[in-house]
Formats: structure tokens, sequence, C-alpha cells
């Protein structure tokens, strides 16, 4: 059933994570392969895809005051004391610890190389002792799907990079339900589980607070305040959709900047888990939907998010806060305003046509003015539909159904966008290709 298959994806793809996910896989990639090399850490390795190179780079980590850079996230993983590391291995960081991993980034003990063949999520690091002995780690296709660890060169653990195991799974349930009817999850959707229905509700109550820490001190920009000084100017209108524009970019702010508290992700994203629960919880309190309502809304944004990050790839070329957390938001934003599948893919094509192919430059503090473009396009999109906005599956990239819009999303994700890629990072890196 495809209920049932949505149930299981979510349980996988929304969870709590500290920080940025991105640096946070590099800080779990050099603490697994740090435990397979016993003595002092004398040197680390880091193979980088293009995507997970250029989304490290810029972005505020947790536990340090600010500070960036993937040399930081590789050293603070390495000296983790972590016992089981996940997505919060960096959780309640010492002066100690991270003045460790400072001395040893500016020993400079940790080098860093591009895959330019690797597309999507991969690292492999590689830990190097001071009694010859070395640690490796792979982590591709997911924020924690470990596919190798060696030690010494020899291999400890292997798995398929879709396997059954840990969080290879994920990839292979994202599969499935991209495969799945989704008109029968819509109309299936009030069977969702009372234990599905609370997790996606406390990640409102934990995402609320980081959207609170944004509104106080802890975002660089300040943005979700200064959006608010302009409602009560009057440049902007205060209403519904500039509220949870306000609200969300100042969480994304706060994220971005280094903020020390935990976010509910969607389909391995903090910002898209940001991206879908504030703007619905706002736009649940305007219209006055329980607490089912919401939690089914929920549900339908996390499902399609999920679809789109098999289509495109955890990570691209593509903007995943945009256009797939942005086109579930949609989808989820017209069910709470009363609509049913048609008026829902209706929206969905109005998101489409609208801001497919925003791209993705990297994790940072800006992506909170992109997140305003997402709340708006998408709250606009659904609010449309409702009063009988429909574009022709004709136009562009629309497809004659919600799977298939979903599904040519992805095709220009991967492998249209690719050498969009790596322009990218050549412009961040200062080293714009040559025509």
């Amino acid at each position: 059933m495809s209920l049932a298959q949505l149930e299981r994806t979510l349980k996988l793809d929304i969870k709590a994570a500290l920080g940025c996910t991105e640096p946070i896989t590099i800080a779990l990639a050099t603490c697994k392969a740090r435990r397979q090399a016993e003595g002092k850490v004398r040197h680390i390795n880091l193979k980088l895809s293009t995507n997970l190179l250029k989304n490290a780079m810029e972005v505020g980590i947790p536990g340090t005051g600010g500070q960036r850079g993937i040399p930081l996230a590789a050293a603070l993983g390495c000296f983790s004391p972590a016992e089981e590391p996940g997505m919060t291995l960096l959780e309640g960081m010492s002066d100690d610890w991270l003045q460790r991993a400072r001395e040893f980034v500016d020993s400079d003990l940790v080098d860093i190389e591009l895959v330019p063949d690797k597309h999507g999520l991969f690292v492999e690091a590689r830990v190097d002792d001071d009694s010859g002995n070395s640690g490796t780690c792979i982590i591709q296709g997911s924020h924690e799907n470990c596919v190798l660890l060696a030690r010494n060169g020899k291999t400890v653990f292997k798995s398929d990079k879709a396997g059954d195991n840990g969080s290879g799974k994920l990839l292979k349930e994202r599969q499935t339900l991209a495969g799945k009817s989704f008109t029968n999850i819509w109309n299936n959707i009030r069977d969702l589980s009372p234990e599905l229905r609370q997790h996606m509700l406390s990640g409102i109550e934990m995402n609320l607070k980081v959207a609170e820490a944004g509104m106080g001190k802890d975002g660089f920009l300040n943005i979700g305040n200064i959006y608010r000084d302009l409602i009560k100017e009057g440049w902007l209108g205060n209403d519904v959709i500039n509220e949870a524009k306000a609200v969300t970019s100042a969480a994304v702010d706060a994220r971005m900047s280094g903020c020390d508290l935990p976010v509910m992700t969607s389909a391995g994203s903090g910002n898209q888990g940001l991206t879908i629960t504030l703007p619905l919880h706002v736009l649940a309190n305007h219209v006055k939907a329980d607490e089912n309502r919401l939690s089914e809304a929920l549900a339908i944004s996390h499902g399609i998010t999920s679809i789109l990050k098999h289509h495109s790839g955890t990570l691209s070329a593509m903007c995943g806060c945009v256009v797939c957390s942005g086109t579930g938001l949609t989808a989820g934003a017209t069910y709470l305003l009363g609509g049913d599948l048609e008026i829902a893919t209706a929206a969905v094509n109005n998101m489409v046509g609208s801001i497919t192919g925003i791209i993705c430059d990297g994790a940072k503090v800006g992506c909170a003015i992109k997140l305003i473009c997402a709340v708006d396009s998408a709250f606009q999109a659904a609010m449309m539909a409702m009063h009988g906005l429909k574009l022709p599956t004709t136009n562009g990239v629309l497809g004659e159904n919600l799977e298939s819009s979903l599904a040519n999303i992805g095709l220009i994700a991967a492998p249209g966008m690719i050498e969009t890629d790596d322009q990218i990072l050549s412009i961040m890196l200062g080293k714009p290709l040559k025509q």
C-alpha cells in the first residue's frame, strides 16, 4: 500500500540533526575513519564530490561560535567523543575539543581533494596515526550512508550504496516511494499512524526554537527581524505569507550561522525541514487547522520532498530547499487550504513552472534569502490554484500528472545540470571555467 511506503520512508527521512548536514557528514566520516586508526592522529585526507564540497565550504559549525570550514569540520569529527556517532555528533562541544581541532587545522594537517567524477553526495575520509596505521570511511548517497570502512587498506565493512542495512535502506525506500501512486497516498492520508503524526509535530516544536534563536542573537543576517520591521513600517503586508517568510528565514539564518540547536530535517536537509514545518505551522494557525490536519499536510510535504530527492539526488546543482521542499510545501499548503488532489497537482505545476532550475551555490547564511523565495512561491502557487489557476500541461517541463512533473524536475537536476554544478563550484573557488 502506498501509505505504508510513505510511512516507512518518512520514518527514515525525518530526523534531528545538529548543524548543516554536509559538514556534519564530513565530521561523521572522519569520526568513523579515526576509530580504525588507534594512535595519535597525524593527518586527515578528504576526497569530496563537487556537491559536498560546495555545500560545506561556507556554513557555520555549531558549538564553534560561528566558525566555518571543511578542515575544521573534519578535525572536530576526528576528535568527537560520541559513543554512537550520528547527525548530532557535534552536540555538547567542549572548549578542549574545539581547541584540539583548531590547533590541528592551524597545523595544516587536513588535505582536501575534489573528485570531479563523483556527483551527488560523496566523501572519502582517510585518517593516519603516528603508528603508521590508517582508517578510511566512505559515505555516499545519503548523509549517514557508510558504504566502506577500512583499516590499513583492508576492508572492515562494505555495503552497496543502496543496501538493505543502515541508512543505505533510505535510498531504496525513496525509490520505492517514487514508484507508488500519489493518488493512493492522498486518498488515504487520514490513516497515518499516531507515531508518525507525533514525530512530525515534534519537528515543529524543535524548529520553532531555532526560529526564536534567529529572531534573537543567533542570526548573522538578522533577516527575520528585518522582515518584521518592514511589515511594521508598511513596506510589506501584515499577512500569513510574510509572517511565514519572516519565521522561516530567521530559522535558516540561525542554522547557517552555526546555531547550537538541533533541527528536524526533511530528506537529509535541515533547511528543507524548516521550509516545510514552519510555513505550514503558520498557515495552520491562520486557517485554524487542528493537529491531525496539520500532520497530514506535513506528511504530504515531506513525502513529495523525499520523492524529489530520489529523482534529483540528495545533493545536486538545483536548490533542494526552493525546488524540492518548496514544491512539497506547495502541496501541503494546498491540503491545509482544503484543496483536493486535482487542485494540489495544479498548485505543484504552478510551482514547477515558476522556480524549477534555481541553483544551489552552497550552504550559507544567504540560503535565508532563497527560503523567502520558496515560501512566497509555494503559498502563491497553492492559493492561485485554489482560485482556479492551472497551467496547461503543455507548458515547458510540466507533466501530465503530479508524479511525472516531479520526475521531470529530477531529469533537469541530473543529468541536466551536472556541468552547471562544475561551473558553480569553479566560481565559488575563484576559478571560473573557461568558455
